[in-house]
């Protein structure tokens, strides 16, 4: 049950959005550092993209808990993207407009967010992913950087549904994740096809 509500409460912080934040110059949280001497295992990042890849919208209309899923997304949507001391961080449906695919180069002071998009469209396309050990309960290190992650790239999930609701909740226990590039505004699927910066 506490396990329930902690990932509860971080999938409701990322549906709010960064609007609530009122500090759009506070820096984003990125730190690597962990708690324990607990490390994700490579084994759970994929070399090859898997291919004919729905994106997490789509995805997320109908599948159930407990169900496998397979999708596009990518790092972020909200201004603390990771957890510091848990493996779990937020993907957003690559449909969703980051900040810095927005308006000038200094659009916003913290890339990963989506403060301006619309929060109908957050509801429907944010995700919770999380790394958990053999009980289910999230590791106990940051994700951040594990495998090449880190904000704005494009990910393909490979996971099991761990809880959703209609509010927008939406909980997936990593299988495996394969990590891509980043995408740039003259082309927002850049980098959703092949590995790199």
């Amino acid at each position: 049950m506490f396990r329930t509500l902690i990932t509860i409460s971080v999938c409701c912080i990322a549906i709010a959005g960064c609007k609530e934040s009122g500090n759009e110059t506070k820096p984003a949280a990125t730190s690597s550092s962990t708690t324990s001497e607990v490390t994700i295992p490579s084994s759970s990042f994929m070399s090859t993209r898997p291919e004919n890849v729905k994106d997490l919208v789509e995805i997320k209309k109908t599948a159930k808990t407990g169900d496998d899923v397979v999708f596009l997304a990518r790092v972020g949507g909200k201004v603390k993207t990771f957890m510091d001391s848990q493996a779990i961080f937020i993907a957003a449906d690559p449909g969703l407009v980051s900040c810095e695919l927005m308006g000038e180069e200094d659009h916003c002071t913290i890339p990963e967010d989506y403060c301006c998009e619309d929060s109908q469209k957050m509801k429907a396309g944010l995700a919770t992913i999380q790394f958990v050990d053999q009980q289910g309960r999230p590791l106990k290190t940051s994700a951040m950087n594990a495998g090449g992650l880190e904000p704005l790239k494009f990910v393909v999930i490979n996971g099991t549904v761990r809880d959703r609701n209609d509010d927008g909740l939406f909980i997936v226990d990593a299988n495996s994740i394969w990590v891509g590039g980043k995408p740039n505004r003259s082309d927002m699927r850049a980098g959703s096809m092949s590995a790199g910066l």
